[in-house]
C-alpha cells in the first residue's frame, strides 16, 4: 500500500486539426469589419498596428483613480450611425453595439446587401 502517492493526468499530445474536404462545410472570409482601439476600420487598424503604435492609454471613461490599474484598452470615436436604429442604440450595451457594427461592416465589405440575400 501506497501512502502519500499522487497521480497525475498528463495531457495527450494534440495534433493540428484535420483539413476539412467537403466544400460544404468550408468556411471563406469575404469581408472584414472590425471596431477597436486603433480605429473602426480596416485600414487604420492594420496601418497603426504596423507602425507598432500602442491602444494602450489612461482610463477616460470612469474615474479609474480608486482601481490599482489605471490604464487600458478605450475605443474612441465610436458611431453607430447608420448602422443601428436610435431606439437599439440607447438600450445595448457597448459590446453588443460594437460587434453589430463591426458585423454589418464586414458584411458591406464583402459586397452583401440585406435586401439581395435569399430569407
Amino acid at each position: 500500500r501506497r501512502i502519500g502517492a499522487k497521480c497525475m493526468l498528463v495531457p495527450k499530445a494534440s495534433s493540428a486539426p484535420r483539413r476539412e474536404k467537403d466544400p460544404k462545410k468550408r468556411i471563406v472570409v469575404t469581408g472584414m469589419g472590425l471596431v477597436s482601439v486603433f480605429g473602426n476600420d480596416v485600414d487604420a487598424y492594420y496601418d497603426k498596428l504596423l507602425a507598432g503604435e500602442s491602444g494602450i492609454g489612461s482610463i477616460q471613461r470612469f474615474d479609474a483613480s480608486v482601481f490599482p490599474t489605471k490604464f487600458g484598452g478605450e475605443i474612441h470615436g465610436f458611431t453607430s450611425d447608420g448602422y443601428i436604429d436610435a431606439k437599439n442604440d440607447r438600450r445595448l450595451d457597448d459590446y453588443i453595439r460594437y460587434a453589430l457594427v463591426s458585423g454589418k461592416k464586414a458584411m458591406e465589405n464583402a459586397g452583401f446587401e440585406l435586401s439581395n440575400l435569399d430569407k
